[in-house]
């Protein structure tokens, strides 16, 4: 029995103690749905002033700003039939689903909870696959000269598609285990590592790369965005400013958004980063290019999310038996 504060467009809002253990966000004390709001319920919710709204709009929009860059990109680079271009269409594929799917995740994750996990199972596997187009994404264009024929150059793909892999099993297992400091440390290291592993080539490059590489211009942006998203894993992990201040940043200014936020920065700093490796790189990559099947980029990411989405399948099967067991 849920006993409502505030009506919003998507109905009651709730304070924390109202709501079950498995809704509870560190820290936040109100403004939270009814966890049994109907699915038009959850779409005029991102009209109301809940714990929710702005983790919507801080993912949703930037996703369309990210189609638009696609489709500007469209007028000058020729993305059907030009091989150099396949590993950045991929990427800017998922820097479309990434935010997308978070942005789906918070809208409907108060249907149930098995609707909370599912969600939050499709929100790992856009993030999962994600990683791994940066990583190819880097591998393509911003790789460090000296390593791209070395043993790490060989195999920093196929690293990443293992990281990939490990980040979706682990994040997704963590939704079927209890409360508790493990289950967080799991999930932060699983959504985390994959990233970081993918920035250990361009933080060589920026510490040790050659004099030419240092003069780059996308030196700049890349260290903004490894800067980003470190914050934004400081933010994830730590909950703060709310860890502070408990329900004084329950609407606007939790580390949510501000994760989200610095997601999205470093996500821009990186599209400049690339394309600017790819223009003034080009004639170097263009003589020994590895990318020349769409197979080895867009083939292999579309491929990864394949096998998420297999995985979340899995997961939500397990999830409904386990409920099903205990019921």
């Amino acid at each position: 029995m849920f006993v409502a504060g505030a009506t919003g467009l998507g109905g009651p809002l709730y304070h924390r103690e109202q709501m079950p253990e498995d809704f509870h966000e560190s820290f936040i004390d109100k403004g939270y749905r009814s966890p049994k709001s109907s699915p038009f319920q959850c779409v005029l919710s991102v009209f109301d002033t809940t714990n929710e709204t702005l983790n919507f709009w801080t993912h949703f929009l930037p996703s369309w700003y990210f189609m638009w860059v696609i489709r500007d990109l469209s007028d000058t680079l020729d993305f059907r039939h030009d091989s150099f271009t396949w590993p950045l269409l991929a990427y800017l594929c998922m820097c479309c689903i990434y935010p997308l799917a978070s942005s789906v995740a918070h809208t409907f994750n108060t249907m149930s909870d098995n609707a909370r996990h599912i969600c939050f199972f499709l929100d790992y596997s856009a993030i999962s696959a994600s990683a791994f187009a940066v990583a190819i994404a880097y591998r393509a264009y911003s790789f460090p000269d000296e390593l791209r024929f070395t043993f790490p150059g060989d195999w920093f793909v196929p690293a990443a598609f293992i990281n990939s892999l490990f980040c979706i099993l682990v994040s997704c297992k963590t939704r079927l285990m209890p409360h508790s400091i493990t289950r967080k440390i799991m999930r932060i290291s699983a959504l985390g590592w994959p990233c970081v592993f993918s920035t250990f080539p361009l933080t060589y490059r920026l510490l040790s790369g050659t004099l030419c590489e240092m003069t780059l211009t996308s030196t700049y942006y890349h260290a903004v965005s490894i800067l980003m998203m470190y914050v934004a894993g400081f933010l994830y992990g730590t909950h703060f400013p709310e860890r502070l201040f408990p329900g004084r940043f329950d609407i606007i200014g939790h580390s949510h958004q501000l994760f989200h936020m610095c997601t999205i920065l470093g996500t821009m700093n990186q599209i400049q980063a690339i394309l600017y490796d790819m223009k003034e790189k080009k004639r170097d990559l263009i003589e020994n290019w590895e990318f020349k099947s769409a197979s080895t980029s867009i083939g292999l990411v579309g491929f990864i999310l394949m096998v998420n989405t297999v995985i979340v399948a899995v997961y939500s099967v397990i999830l409904y038996t386990k409920k099903t067991k205990s019921a």
